[in-house]
């Protein structure tokens, strides 16, 4: 080992002997007797990360967890959320270094970023700087899945010819506030508040100074940049509101576009939206929707939409009622991420919130930029795909009404459907003239693709319909599949870029749910066809029901696109309509629109 290598190796060992001493000072003697020394070993790391020593990044990780943990515990809010800051710069400097390395992310990492995620919105709201807790999220949810998103450079990112002005201006503005800021005396109390401010205020404008230069070039390239949900806000004109669980309650932070009038974040505490809450019912609706009554399926849906119409939207339409037909992304954080926030009803009138705002659900506020950098297709070209499953091979049944689902879709375009397989004891106009029996990598599509192709099918479209089976893997979430034909897994599609712009509609069980490994960026189906290129991806949260309210859902939602609605209007009237039409909320209630 060489001198550099075995100075390093000693002082990790110190520093994680002195954490040592600090937990079990803290199991002694309580929170308060140790707390002002985690602050004091904390700074000492982050002094040598601001000095470039990359290296000290695991350590700054380490200090600021345990001192995150024990300031919130004491509710030391401001000292809480700067050990939260120094949390997310630690996470990106290991992303960094780990890229450099080609290196994967360590998998032992999730559970501690998991954490943070779920407590980092509350204590940025009780701190009374949501920026900090903007800027921790960010970190935490924009993680890149490889070089995947890094890899994509996007060309015109702000499209509206004031975009850019937009963003300058907030830059001076910033920039004044946190001139007032350092120069004005405070009172002593408060002054490492207003410093914290201060402090982030310009971690987000020098991100947008970063961004405001590489678009002046023609080019902006995905990495680790506070600036993302700006740009995405700007683009979109959409409100971003973060939201997580937490250990006591909850809370919300809204991000708002430059030039609205608006503060750059504000907060709102979601006193009822507490983590073991939000994971015991989550629990009990998996238990719910293993039972073949279909009653007690039904009822479990409802009851988790009530759930969520009062933890979740009855306090930020309390907060921010101009939310209330507006644009709206939301991005949430650890548990929440697995609630149907798209399709609960916010109110008494059980119309579900994405028919009451121009509604969608993003990974982070990275997925969203990357999500509305391309302009909407000028014209339609369709694939839709089906796998009706006639033979139950696999242990899965058979799900007929996939064929007149694919059928409608597909007629609304004008076109026909590829489907995969046909039933043996069907005759004249129900035969489908394709392959019968089992599904196996062998089995072509119709007009003689193999299904393991399907990537390069969906690469000449730019609406893109699969219905049939889905199998989610969420300790693998790689191996997640749909299947048509044969498994097609999300590793496969992984390998292929889709036309920017496009939109995606996974009528499949579970491939709109997630995995536990991350907090907030999840790996799964619409993460992944997001970085692919996809503007909109549309896909269900829980097994739904094979019917023909399936139909009537998605062939209005695709009738919708034909007339000329955004992807996000026209799947949240169409959710709206199902349910107004008394459709199963076991069906209409599973979906959620990702994308911008």
């Amino acid at each position: 080992m060489g001198f550099l290598a075995s100075r390093r190796a000693a002082e990790y060992e110190k520093v994680a002997e002195d954490l040592r001493a600090l937990q079990l000072r803290r199991h002694r003697e309580g929170a308060a007797a140790a707390v002002d020394d985690a602050w004091r070993l904390m700074r000492r790391c982050t002094d040598k990360l601001g000095r470039g020593k990359a290296w000290y990044a695991p350590m700054v990780l380490d200090t600021a967890r345990v001192s995150f943990g024990m300031h919130a515990e004491l509710g030391r809010w401001f000292t809480a959320a700067t050990s939260g800051l120094w949390y997310s710069v630690a996470v990106r400097t290991l992303e960094s270094e780990f890229g450099k390395r080609g290196a994967t992310f360590p998998d032992e990492l999730y559970a501690d970023m998991q954490m943070m995620a779920e407590m980092v919105l509350d204590v940025a709201h009780r701190a009374g700087v949501p920026v900090a807790g903007y800027i921790v999220a960010e970190a935490l949810t924009g993680l890149r899945m490889g070089t995947r998103t890094a890899a994509r450079e996007l060309a015109g990112l702000l499209g509206e010819p004031d975009a850019a002005e937009r963003l300058r201006e907030f830059r001076r503005h910033n920039r004044e506030i946190r001139r007032q800021a350092l120069s004005t005396p405070k009172d002593p109390r408060i002054d490492s508040v207003e410093t914290l401010r201060a402090a982030v205020d310009g971690l987000v404008a020098d991100d947008v100074d970063t961004a405001l230069d590489r678009l002046s070039k023609g080019h902006l390239i995905a990495g680790s940049s506070t600036a993302s949900a700006v740009l995405a806000a700007v683009r979109t004109g959409r409100s971003v509101v973060y939201l997580a669980p937490g250990a006591v309650a909850g809370a919300a932070i809204r991000l708002n576009a430059p030039g609205t009038g608006r503060d750059l974040c504000e907060s709102v505490a979601l006193p009822d939206l507490r983590a073991t809450a939000v994971r015991d019912r989550l629990d009990t609706l998996g238990a719910a929707l293993a039972v073949p009554a279909r009653g007690v399926r039904d009822r479990a849906v409802r009851s988790v939409h009530a759930m969520v119409g009062e933890t979740v939207w009855k306090p930020l339409l309390g907060a921010w009622p101009d939310l209330m037909g507006a644009e709206v992304a939301l991005a949430p954080l650890g548990e929440s991420s697995r609630l149907p926030l798209y399709t609960a009803p916010v109110d008494d009138s059980g119309v579900p919130a994405c028919g009451l705002m121009d509604l969608t659900v993003t990974p982070s506020g990275n997925a969203l930029m990357f999500a509305s950098a391309w302009p909407r297709p000028s014209g339609l070209e369709p694939l839709v795909v089906a796998d009706p499953w006639f033979d139950g091979g696999r242990g899965f049944g058979s799900i007929p009404f996939t064929v007149p689902e694919a059928r409608r879709v597909a007629a609304a375009y004008g076109v026909e459907p590829l489907l995969v397989r046909r039933d043996a004891g069907a005759t004249g106009e129900g035969r489908l003239p394709t392959t019968s029996g089992s599904a196996s990598p062998s089995a072509p599509l119709e007009g003689g693709a193999r299904p393991l192709e399907l990537a390069g099918l969906m690469a000449s479209a730019n609406v893109i319909h699969l219905s049939g089976h889905g199998v989610l893997e969420p300790i693998r979430p790689l191996d997640s599949a749909v299947l048509l034909g044969a498994p097609v897994p999300l590793s496969e599609l992984l390998g292929h870029d889709l036309r920017r712009g496009s939109t995606v509609v996974l009528s499949a069980c579970h491939l709109g749910g997630i995995g536990p490994r991350m907090p907030g960026e999840q790996l799964g189906f619409p993460a992944a066809l997001l970085a692919m290129g996809a503007s909109s991806v549309v896909a269900a949260l829980w097994a739904v029901p094979d019917s023909e309210e399936a139909v009537a859902l998605m062939g209005g939602f695709h009738e919708g696109l034909v007339e000329g609605l955004s992807p996000s209007v026209a799947f949240g009237r169409a959710v709206a309509r199902a349910a107004a039409d008394g459709a199963r909320p076991t069906l209409w209630g599973a979906f959620t629109h990702f994308g911008a």
